[in-house]
């Protein structure tokens, strides 16, 4: 057990060296002189009886300890912000909401559309799905969106829908015109297939063809927008959610692909705690679910 309590710097000086990889940056990151970053670290060592960082000649490291206490901190100073910002009632109220990457840059100018008109700032935050979990049941994010069935114990959850998985390649392509096509009809075409866990493995096993030559392999990521984004570019055709869509096919940039894929669906829903009902931005999106549901999954 700590011999103290930490105190707040010790989480701020902790955290920036993490965040840097260094305890000069995160001295003059800090306006602080680096003996005192030193000795804040070591003093915050012998409390927690552990070692949190390696240091060596390209930097420090976090020990697997440091791994450990290094979201807790982050998440500390987060909700330390937002008691101060709850305090100034000259500012308007603040939402923080999480997602992960692979559904960020959908759904939260979503979200932030539904608090249009509201004296509410929302802040929206990226982290893996167990962490965007965490972050609400814990109170640092008010809400967040998950895209797969991860337990959620005590939060409220509400069901956006789900979203299939669906071929998108540039305009131009050489295949688009086919009324239909089979994944063994792009056993020469270069692939990137959005895998969002060790579930989404399979289906980039399906497109390993026996005539697929070695210099075309099929390429997997965790971004279904860069998955896109290397479609556009080239003569990739990129497999990704349904939703990750929209913007670029609204706006002409990439072409549905009429590729006959198995029934993959990316389920999608919204988490919240039961306490967080009445605060003004979660009433706001729930009260927008009808058209968050149409825009991700209509």
């Amino acid at each position: 057990m700590p011999s103290s309590p930490m105190e707040i710097t010790d989480l701020e000086v902790f955290s920036a060296i993490a965040r840097l990889g260094s305890f000069n940056a995160a001295a003059a990151e800090l306006r602080l002189a680096a003996p005192s970053v030193s000795n804040r670290i070591a003093g915050l060592e012998r409390r927690l009886g552990t070692t949190l960082f390696v240091r060596g000649a390209r930097g420090s490291t976090l020990t697997p300890a440091g791994q450990r206490l290094v979201g807790y901190a982050r998440r500390c100073l987060d909700l330390l912000d937002q008691a101060v910002h709850s305090l100034d009632t000259g500012t308007p109220e603040r939402l923080v909401l999480a997602a992960p990457n692979s559904f960020a840059a959908t759904v939260f100018p979503l979200a932030f559309g539904a608090l249009d008109g509201l004296a509410i700032a929302a802040h929206g935050r990226v982290a893996h799905s167990r962490e965007v979990v965490e972050q609400v049941r814990d109170g640092s994010a008010h809400g967040g969106f998950l895209l797969t069935q991860v337990a959620t114990g005590s939060l409220r959850s509400e069901r956006l829908g789900a979203s299939p998985m669906v071929a998108v390649c540039r305009p131009g392509h050489r295949l688009l015109g086919n009324p239909e096509l089979t994944p063994d009809d792009l056993a020469r075409s270069a692939l990137v297939v959005y895998r969002w866990d060790a579930e989404g493995e399979p289906l980039a096993a399906v497109f390993d063809h026996p005539e697929r030559r070695r210099d075309t392999p099929v390429h997997t990521t965790g971004s279904p927008e860069a998955a896109i984004r290397l479609a556009i570019a080239s003569d990739h055709i990129a497999v990704v959610p349904r939703f990750a869509t929209r913007t670029f096919l609204r706006a002409g940039h990439a072409c549905p692909l009429p590729v006959r894929l198995p029934r993959w669906n990316v389920e999608l829903r919204f988490v919240y705690l039961a306490a967080n009902a009445d605060n003004p931005g979660i009433a706001a999106l729930l009260d927008s679910l009808p058209r968050l549901r149409e825009e991700l999954c209509g």
